[in-house]
């Protein structure tokens, strides 16, 4: 019976060792719990921040869709205003180029006119420079005593001298006449 209490006993022992596993396994098993607790909140509290990233994504994602359409609307107005701007501008140009131009093509039209007199006169003109030089030749070759004419002018003060002379002569010659008629008479 000894033997009987003291298998009892080692069995009492054996259940008190399991009773202490089991009370390990519960602080265990709690700590797991715990951590299973905190795990599942923390996955659920990532789950919310996930959800949240999801809607702000979402929410930046139709932000980003409708700033692409405003730009996409901006960029097509921008090319109209750029177009109509140039096409402005362009013809805003070519107006006052045509503006200014005109005198100018006036002035092509009156000298183009104009260009067979111009091209007559230029020959004109080199004729004329032509008979210059002619001259200028012939004016080379004339003497300076030639020029002034002292022998022309020597001849004449001796044909002025002998008029002279011959008008004395002819005065003479009257009134030898003269007197001679009266003494007829």
């Amino acid at each position: 019976m000894l033997e009987g209490i003291s298998g009892i006993k080692g069995m009492k022992e054996q259940l008190d060792a399991i009773e202490k596993k089991i009370a390990g396994l519960e602080d265990a098993n709690k700590a797991v719990e715990t951590a299973l607790s905190s795990i599942s909140k923390n996955m659920e509290e990532a789950k919310n921040s996930q959800q949240g990233y999801v809607q702000q994504f979402a929410s930046d994602l139709e932000r980003i869709k409708e700033l692409q359409k405003e730009f996409e609307k901006a960029l097509r107005t921008f090319q109209q205003n750029n177009a109509q701007l140039y096409e402005s501008v362009y013809n805003k140009m070519h107006k006052e180029l045509n503006e200014h131009m005109m005198p100018a093509k006036i002035a092509a039209g009156e000298f183009n006119a104009v260009l067979p007199e111009i091209k007559s006169m230029q020959q004109s003109a080199a004729s004329v420079k032509e008979e210059m030089s002619r001259l200028a030749a012939l004016a080379q070759g004339i003497k300076k005593d030639d020029f002034e004419l002292k022998q022309y002018a020597h001849e004449l003060l001796k044909m002025d001298t002998e008029k002279l002379r011959l008008m004395k002569e002819i005065e003479t010659l009257k009134k030898i006449i003269s007197y001679e008629r009266r003494r007829q008479r």
